[in-house]
């Protein structure tokens, strides 16, 4: 087995270590809207809309040369006092994370027992390698428990400490008949280990791979949890239901809970639910619980617009059991208001999804982990500044304007060190000269560009910059420009720079992987070219094209994004809407599959607005069909010959 850690990673958590420890708990946040499916419902419909969102995520091989589970469970479960260690998760010691397999080492811990109804089968081992319910343990520990079911344990218990604390956990008994009751400060995190297996594995196949997965359910019948180690199985058991939620209720998410969910996503691309929002298991499953008794009302709420969005924030409520706050908006003063989102722990709000020069009006209403939900408080409201993405007109490109397109930062057929790269797109009027501009991040990572014979990108043209330019080891990517050096792109966190060689900043973004659409293997690729703030993660997607050696993205094209028109003379024949220099019929059919149909976009808009109201709708079609077949007149200009736009409005071309 070759032993690997990758320092970049281990930076990135020291880092966020220091913030928890300097400022106290932190929320783990999701993506914006990660969970929107999920609002407003509860019980199966509930349990069914978290299972489309954590499904088909991205398995790494359970023990490989590659980066694996040891890799991955060993930054999740990582000791923030000594980053060369790892934390057992029952014992509560700090071992060498290079101490695998060994007795006073660690390995890793199925919290859902794999002879529970799936097996290692390799490539298709899904739930085998699933890291949010793997945890590093220590062997003897890990064998103590075997595969009993999680229970509390009341007669002929034996006691394993969990090191440096008063308590232990305890066992008895093994199989379907044993029981581990699970030391105190981790008896919530195995409960949500369990419901998160409960709610990702639905039978059926992988969307991707094809790969078929068990169906794992949740049960205190004893007598349906059966060992069966030869298969992933159609219906299969662990337990016991009643116990985890009472263990969930009792030892809420911590911050290190929070943590590991999201350096799990960082790899798999999938989240755990029931650590970000706590409150679901109540709301699908009857917790043992008789809090009745919901969280006081949110208060100090204020909204405040900006230029296509409204940021709204309120105090923080101080109940113990607090699991987050649940976001309602409405267009109508008086409502009726409908479920937006739901923020987690978060007391604050960036809503994007809004039109500009509407009034929205919004109300906010605290839940509990019981699943009790306060009212809401006083309604605020705000109206958002028209700007790009809500009704302003389309950017101007300007001389230089180079926006950073795509990254790769964890390829997965090679090694990062050959397979990084990222991809620049020139949304200017000039061509622009890179020799002698600087690529770097906010910390140390800098490389001055040297091409002496010139690194040119033209207007609307692409430009890849990698770490190794051999196609054979860097996986399959075509670079125009090699940067080498300490330049990386970390898998966690970082930025990409552009300065030119007057020090001035071009282009910039700030990734995440809690944040921007990147799996390893995956690169994450803008979808608007023209978007006004092109670092934004909502205008990015994960890509899904395979290039070269297999890994998916776009190096030196467009992806999925649609490259605009070239800036340039705004020349055209008006009611042409398919610039095929005539107009015909085959016009107002193309604007009606605009307007009705697939198409999302003309390349000339001014063509489009036959009849010159500035605007594309089924007017112009009509337009279009008058003037071919009812003698209506002639279009207004430029027609029939083709010109430029007499009458400057908001559309180009």
């Amino acid at each position: 087995m070759v032993l690997k850690r990758t320092p970049t990673l281990l930076l990135v958590l020291l880092l966020q270590w220091f913030c928890l420890l300097s400022t106290g708990p932190l929320q783990a946040d999701p993506p914006p809207g990660y969970y929107n499916p999920a609002n407003g419902l509860a019980g199966e419909a509930l349990r069914q809309a978290l299972h489309s969102i954590i499904d088909d995520h991205q398995r790494f091989p359970y023990t490989s040369s590659a980066t694996d589970t040891w890799d991955i469970v060993g930054a999740a479960d990582e000791d923030p006092a000594n980053l060369a260690n790892v934390i057992n998760f029952y014992r509560n010691t700090s071992v060498p994370w290079s101490a695998q397999n060994t007795s006073n080492g660690w390995n890793r811990e199925h919290t859902w027992p794999s002879s529970y109804g799936y097996t290692n089968d390799n490539s298709c081992n899904y739930p085998f390698s699933d890291v949010h319910h793997l945890h590093a343990a220590s062997p003897s520990y890990n064998s103590a428990r075997g595969n009993s079911p999680y229970d509390w344990c009341s007669t002929s218990c034996s006691s394993w400490s969990a090191e440096g604390t008063p308590f232990s956990n305890l066992a008895t008994g093994s199989g379907n008949s044993g029981s581990w009751q699970v030391w105190e400060d981790r008896r919530g995190d195995a409960a949500r280990s369990i419901f998160y297996m409960e709610t990702r594995y639905e039978g059926g196949n992988h969307s991707i791979s094809g790969c078929s997965e068990p169906d794992l359910r949740l049960t205190d019948n004893r007598s349906l949890i059966v060992s069966n180690t030869s298969a992933n199985q159609s219906v299969a058991y662990m337990g016991l239901l009643s116990t985890l939620l009472e263990w969930h209720i009792e030892d809420p998410v911590s911050a290190e809970e929070q943590l590991r969910n999201d350096v799990v996503y960082g790899y798999q691309g999938n989240r755990n639910p029931y650590i970000d929002h706590p409150e679901y298991a109540c709301m699908i499953w009857v917790c043992p619980t008789s809090d009745t008794t919901p969280p006081s009302i949110p208060n100090g709420i204020s909204a405040v617009a900006g230029e296509c969005q409204v940021t709204v924030d309120w105090a923080d409520n101080s109940e113990s059991d607090l699991s987050g706050y649940f976001v309602y908006r409405s267009t109508v003063a008086v409502g009726p208001f409908t479920l937006l989102t739901t923020t987690g722990a978060v007391s604050n709000l960036i809503d994007t999804a809004v039109a500009g020069a509407t009034q929205y009006h919004y109300q906010v209403t605290a839940i509990d982990v019981s699943g009790n939900e306060s009212f809401a408080g006083s309604t605020v409201s705000a109206v958002p500044l028209t700007g790009q993405g809500c009704g302003a007109p389309p950017p101007d490109p300007g001389a230089v304007n180079l926006i950073i397109s795509e990254l790769m930062p964890n390829p997965a057929v090679v090694s990062d060190a050959a397979g990084e790269w990222f991809e620049i797109f020139n949304r200017g009027t000039d061509t622009i000269d890179l020799n002698g501009w600087t690529i770097r991040d906010d910390d140390t990572d800098l490389h001055q560009i040297n091409a002496p014979g010139g690194l040119l990108i033209a207007p609307y043209e692409f430009l890849v910059l990698a770490r190794d330019g051999n196609v054979a080891t860097n996986g399959g990517v075509v670079a125009d420009y090699v940067y080498g050096g300490n330049l990386i792109l970390a898998n966690s966190a970082d930025e990409v720079v552009l300065i030119d060689p007057l020090a001035v900043e071009r282009a910039r973004v700030m990734y995440s992987s809690a944040t921007w659409p990147y799996l390893a293997g995956f690169s994450a690729e803008i979808l608007d070219l023209l978007a006004i703030v092109p670092g934004d993660p909502t205008v990015w997607i994960t890509a899904t094209t395979p290039y070269g050696s297999g890994d998916l993205g776009s190096p030196g094209g467009p992806g999925s994004a649609i490259i605009p028109p070239p800036p340039g003379p705004r020349s055209f024949i008006r009611g042409d809407a398919n610039r095929d220099s005539a107009v015909d019929i085959s016009d107002p059919i193309l604007l009606l599959d605009l307007l009705f149909g697939n198409s999302t976009q003309l390349s000339c808009e001014d063509a489009g607005d036959a009849n010159d109201d500035g605007s594309i709708d089924i007017s112009d079609a009509v337009a279009v069909l008058q003037a071919l077949f009812s003698g209506a007149g002639p279009l207004p200009q430029p027609y029939p010959l083709e010109g430029d736009d007499p009458t400057p409005d908001a559309l180009g071309c």
